[in-house]
């Protein structure tokens, strides 16, 4: 497993975590498919309805919460869900639904109805009055059959959480295959795939299919831990990749013809690249004389055996084969790339035919969830938060 750098520390990991809370004059556990839940403000129960802090509640689903003023928004594959504090007003896809109890601050956190969140993302929940236990079950209720595929740079995080899907779910199959982000694009809207997995933004032509963000990747230039070339700027890279420079010695480099080796037509990385590298600096390509490679893993090994390759790959994927050039000074680290320093960045995705539903959409917000996250920062790519 590639480590870079840890960043765990950004992620709601605290909901795996066993927590005893305050319910009335007992002591009351909740639970997520069996993962104890931490609240880090205690539940309050108002009228025989218990208010959570709906930070845990809703990101342990796999939703996106975000507050604007008195305004509770969260966000999740297949459901857009709206409260407004002390309303009992709320609407799930813009349905209006009635709360019994309206939500609250309570010690700068929104509290909302535990049973309300949970059964809008179409969870079962019961509570157990002999163990004052409260069961929320979302991931381990699947069944079915998914057919997923498309970016290689996806892939392990998609495989990994089919993985965990299929263990814990008896009646259901999910398989997860590579083939590159236009492959995945395409299977989605031809019924191929039931998700199509991208690390590119969709083009025009294709704006037609539904797109989650579940993450973002950095993309780092490569060359040889033999080659002593520190820096480059954005323009020399642009220049480099698309021919116009074409020996090291234009570049502080010894006297040797530059080697580019690329990633295969059809590859999100290097339709990433283009757009993130190339295009705002040169209406030239990448020449047809460049190397291409069908995996991260084959480019790697180019360009590790030849001092005078250069390429690109997703920030994840170094190793100490090779070293990540600094971008106009700013070094090719996971750290630059949350900051915003580090220049190319894109979005990791996943795509569908319209909105998801079922077991689609389920998939998604596993991946969007803390324990999904935590699978994709293994993989040293950037989370959703």
């Amino acid at each position: 497993m590639k480590k870079l750098v840890k960043i765990s520390a950004l992620l709601v990991t605290s909901f795996m975590m066993l927590s005893s809370v305050t319910y009335g004059a007992s002591k009351v556990t909740a639970k997520i498919d069996g993962s104890p839940i931490n609240f880090d403000v205690s539940p309050v129960v108002e009228k025989g309805t218990t208010l959570v802090p709906v930070k845990f509640i809703a990101e342990g689903l796999g939703g996106i919460v975000t507050t604007n003023g008195n305004t509770v928004k969260i966000e999740s594959a297949d459901k857009q869900i709206e409260l407004t504090i002390g309303s009992k007003n709320a609407t799930v896809n813009g349905q209006v639904k009635t709360l019994e109890t309206a939500a609250k601050t309570v010690n700068g956190r929104t509290l909302v109805p535990l049973r309300f969140i949970s059964e809008a993302f179409g969870a079962k929940v019961d509570f157990n009055k002999s163990t004052n236990n409260i069961d929320i079950t979302y991931f381990s209720d699947m069944k079915g059959t998914l057919k997923i595929g498309g970016s290689t740079t996806v892939q392990p995080i998609a495989q990994q959480v089919a993985d965990i899907l299929n263990k814990r779910n008896t009646g259901l199959s999910i398989s997860v295959a590579g083939g590159g982000s236009g492959a995945g694009i395409k299977g989605a809207g031809d019924g191929t795939f039931n998700i199509g997995l991208s690390s590119r933004e969709l083009k025009d032509t294709e704006k037609g299919l539904h797109e989650v963000i579940i993450g973002k990747d950095a993309i780092a230039v490569v060359v040889s831990k033999n080659n002593p070339l520190k820096s480059l700027t954005k323009q020399q890279i642009a220049d480099v990749f698309s021919g116009k420079i074409k020996n090291w010695k234009e570049i502080g480099g010894k006297d040797a013809a530059i080697f580019i080796q690329t990633r295969e037509t059809g590859s999100g990385t290097l339709a990433a690249f283009e757009e993130l590298a190339m295009a705002p600096l040169t209406k030239d390509a990448i020449p047809g004389y460049a190397t291409p490679h069908n995996s991260t893993q084959l480019l790697l090994q180019a360009v590790a055996k030849n001092e005078n390759a250069i390429g690109f790959v997703s920030m994840g994927y170094l190793d100490n084969t090779v070293h990540g050039v600094n971008v106009g000074g700013v070094a090719a680290t996971q750290s630059n790339a949350l900051s915003g320093k580090y220049p190319y960045v894109r979005p990791l995705m996943l795509v569908t035919k319209g909105v998801p539903s079922g077991i689609a959409a389920k998939y998604i917000n596993y991946i969007r969830s803390p324990k999904g996250q935590q699978i994709l920062v293994s993989e040293d790519y950037l989370p959703i938060n």
